[in-house]
């Protein structure tokens, strides 16, 4: 009965050892309020040929480990977003849900993995007409080249602003 208390209390005391080095860091946080009304969206209007507006509301929340000398290590960003965008002819909304993981490598690239719901959108008495669902990982490379690496889930093929232009122009 003693060995076993002994040795209970010697793995309990090499446990401490082990995992005090390797404590990590408390996450800095910072969490983004979005509440956006009646925005001009210059670019995609441009893109259209007619004015496009948006709304936005929801949150980000960002979290940034670093090691123990402070230099970032990875990143949590969750995202809890709905966007609808909206002409004189119509209106598309947009959800964008779910935690981006940013890993940051030795050689100074960014392996980004971006998971959840971005971006599937959908039209009134159309439904989903864009889906973004799954995972995408892209490699932003140390000379800020960004390089897609692979994805799974359902991605609709084509140019995402183009569709938005075709729903929410003139019928």
């Amino acid at each position: 009965m003693v060995r076993m208390v002994r040795a209970f209390m010697c793995a309990c005391l090499l446990g401490a050892v082990f995992v005090a080095p390797a404590a990590a860091v408390q996450p800095v946080m910072e969490r983004v309020e979005i509440a956006d009304v009646g925005l001009l969206d210059e670019g995609l209007s441009e893109l259209c040929g007619f004015d496009v507006w948006f709304d936005g509301s929801g949150h980000i929340t960002f979290r940034l480990l670093t090691d123990a000398d402070g230099n970032p290590v990875r990143e949590v960003n969750n995202f809890a977003i709905h966007v609808r965008f909206y002409s004189e002819f119509g209106s598309v909304s947009t959800v964008d849900v779910g935690p981006d993981r940013v890993i940051y490598n030795d050689d100074g690239s960014l392996d980004i993995f971006i998971t959840g719901n971005p971006q599937s959108m959908t039209a009134p008495g159309e439904g989903r007409v864009w889906d973004n669902n799954g995972w995408i990982h892209i490699l932003i490379t140390p000379e800020r080249d960004v390089e897609f690496i692979g994805s799974a889930g359902q991605h609709t093929e084509g140019d995402q602003a183009l569709i938005l232009c075709e729903l929410l122009g003139p019928a």
